[in-house]
């Protein structure tokens, strides 16, 4: 297998920075300037008149009715799974949709500076969390009112948009590379490890909330930070989920200390000798999800697809391998399993902190080559 590509530390790709440049380039944030729009207008009051007295078919019917007489839809996100979901959306519909997608932090940069011009084009917003929390922070998202969040876990109830999926970070290894897999986070400083580990290099929120949760279980944060000191000594330095996949896959790293589940188990299903159990625990887990734009030029049709996103798109979701936000669906993918929630306002108010923190125990970590 060709060699991929690694970094030996973290590249900030977070929400503060973007917030930062956008608005040195464009001067007062949206909150300031009324969200950039220059009027307090509600694109959603006419729409949510309309089926507010509705629900289950007849609502989504009367919305289908109100978006096919708007323009295309214009949805913005870091998703790779959402150009095919807009597709299934528009085969079960007729309401044309245009994905326009990038990197997390391109995706906001992209969106807070086109409403600080006042050329937003976005109906809809789909991203991370910390990149959601930020665009809410700058007044761009619209509260979502209706019926689609009433089925959701509480980790999907956020301030200004919706987590429609959870993302959540295992440990993971090649069964063929590693006879004795770990038990807990403590047994990955094990020196049984040593030049078999993989650390993701941007993990901060993982680190983070894994701080949180050894403090509150009697560690202090000295002791936290030696045992991830441990770790990385242990660990070559990595960007990025996938490529973490791919080389526990090629057996050119026998372990992972977090990579995302879904990628994990679409290698699994296609043969790749691979395992996450029994679970090092706890999972970490972040919500990302769906909002909607305040300045929407098709809210009709941003409302009917976020429904859609939180209704009939969770079962896609599950055939993806990933964990959908609705509890029903989840068929106890976290059930009987320690985990810990992602503290988004946490992440966004002290995130530069602990990817500070972050880096310096990356800089333990071995050479890639």
């Amino acid at each position: 297998m060709k060699r991929l590509a690694a970094t030996a530390r973290p590249i900030r790709t977070g929400a503060a920075l973007v917030v930062a440049v956008s608005l040195a380039a464009c001067g007062a944030s949206p909150t300031e300037r009324g969200a950039g729009s220059g009027s307090d207008r509600d694109p959603y009051a006419t729409v949510l008149g309309q089926v507010k007295d509705l629900d289950g078919e007849a609502r989504t019917q009367k919305l289908v009715e109100l978006a096919r007489k708007e323009d295309k839809l214009n949805v913005y996100t870091s998703n790779t799974d959402l150009a095919d979901q807009a597709k299934k959306f528009t085969a079960k519909y007729g309401i044309e949709v245009s994905v326009y997608r990038a990197k997390a932090n391109q995706v906001l940069q992209r969106l807070l500076q086109e409403t600080k011009a006042n050329r937003s084009k976005a109906d809809l917003y789909d991203s991370n969390a910390e990149e959601l929390a930020v665009a809410n922070t700058e007044g761009i998202l619209r509260d979502y009112e209706g019926p689609a969040d009433d089925d959701l876990v509480p980790a999907a109830k956020q301030k200004g948009w919706v987590g429609s999926r959870l993302n959540v970070f295992t440990v993971t290894w090649n069964t063929k590379v590693v006879k004795e897999p770990p038990r807990s986070f403590e047994d990955l400083a094990d020196k049984r490890f040593a030049g078999v580990s993989m650390m993701e290099t941007r993990a901060f929120e993982w680190y983070m909330a894994l701080s949180q949760y050894f403090t509150r279980k009697g560690k202090t944060q000295a002791q936290v930070d030696e045992m991830f000191r441990k770790i990385a000594a242990n660990s070559v330095g990595i960007e990025g989920n996938t490529t973490h996949a791919q080389f526990l896959t090629s057996g050119e790293h026998g372990l992972s200390t977090s990579v995302y589940n879904h990628l994990v188990d679409e290698e699994i299903e296609a043969g790749a000798p691979l395992s996450r159990t029994p679970v090092v625990e706890p999972l970490v887990v972040r919500p990302n999800g769906v909002a909607l734009l305040r300045n929407a030029k098709n809210p009709a049709s941003a409302l009917l697809f976020m429904e859609w996103v939180l209704g009939d798109a969770q079962q896609l979701m599950v055939a993806e391998h990933r964990i959908p936000a609705r509890a029903d669906l989840q068929k106890g993918a976290l059930k009987g399993v320690d985990t810990v929630t992602v503290d988004i306002g946490k992440l966004v108010s002290e995130g530069d902190q602990w990817e500070s923190r972050y880096e310096k125990i990356i800089r333990g970590t071995r050479s890639a080559n």
